[in-house]
């Protein structure tokens, strides 16, 4: 924090007081300092490894709907709920869109129901774009923190038809299989998220996972650019997995050559603790992304 804001209290913080003073301090910050910044935050946070833990955490068994308060945005259009369809359990897919003219980014959580984290995370960038939309920089962003709902609502990997999500994509390494679906996007959820990608053509894509602990390009040089960006204010380094078949990553990166990147989580679920905490250390790397500046 420079000097000048620093702020006096006289007794202990409260929950919604510490959230306004990382609000503030989060928009203050050019996005130059916040590696700095993250670099002191990371001393107190678990190391994180080049290679893949094991799970940390047990899956989490339901993911409750929060409904953030934000302050009144002024001067600034409101972000659009869209509908993109079903789930096959009859809950809706939402994309979040906020307006830009920059160019657009994509950014998903929650594919895998038993990474509710993940959706956590893209939730927790939907609240501060909203109160502080000057972090926009210009571009449209498109926000689907649930895109895997049932899943998230069981706790399960797949949908309720027990099919990976993130194996069901048409590429030309696609395995049919129960667990991948018999063809490509033959899952309602699917083809919804797919109906975004159609609908509001990204040029760069975010897809939120867990546990891996690493920023992962899929695809070409942009794909590396945004990666190594992304990781020089997150607490995870850039590590290159393999292209899996049928995934998100797979076609989008590798055959749209769109830039891809697969940010992953240390951990399943966020920590009930200081789940804020947690959140806001992932927080500018997805902030970096919606710059573009990569």
């Amino acid at each position: 924090m420079t000097s000048g804001s620093t702020e006096h209290h006289s007794g202990p913080i409260v929950p919604a007081e510490r959230e306004n003073m990382r609000l503030r301090t989060l928009r203050a910050m050019p996005s130059g300092a916040w590696a700095a910044a993250l670099a002191v935050l990371m001393l107190t946070l678990p190391g994180c490894t080049a290679g893949p833990p094991g799970s940390r955490e047990p899956a989490q068994a339901h993911v409750p709907e929060v409904h953030d308060q934000v302050p009144e945005r002024s001067g600034q259009p409101e972000p659009e709920t869209v509908e993109l369809g079903t789930t096959v359990l009859g809950r809706p897919m939402k994309a979040i869109v906020f307006p830009g003219e920059e160019g657009t980014i994509l950014i998903m959580g929650g594919i895998h129901g038993d990474e509710p984290a993940s959706a956590d995370l893209v939730r927790r960038l939907q609240r501060y774009l909203r109160a502080h939309p000057e972090g926009l920089a210009g571009w449209r962003v498109v926000l689907i923190t649930r895109a895997n709902p049932d899943g998230l609502a069981a706790g399960t990997r797949g949908n309720a038809n027990a099919v990976d999500l993130n194996r069901n994509w048409p590429t030309d390494n696609f395995e049919p299989s129960a667990a991948h679906g018999e063809t490509p996007l033959s899952e309602p959820e699917s083809r919804a998220l797919m109906r975004a990608i159609e609908r509001y053509r990204p040029s760069a894509i975010v897809s939120v996972h867990a546990p891996l602990a690493c920023i992962d390009p899929d695809g070409g040089a942009r794909s590396e650019r945004m990666a190594r960006a992304m990781s020089a204010v997150s607490p995870l380094p850039v590590r290159n997995l393999r292209a899996m078949p049928g995934s998100l990553g797979t076609y989008a990166g590798e055959e749209l050559r769109l830039a891809m990147v697969t940010y992953e989580l240390d951990r399943r679920r966020t920590p009930p603790d200081d789940p804020d905490a947690y959140l806001d250390a992932h927080l500018p790397a997805l902030l970096v992304a919606v710059e573009g500046a990569w």
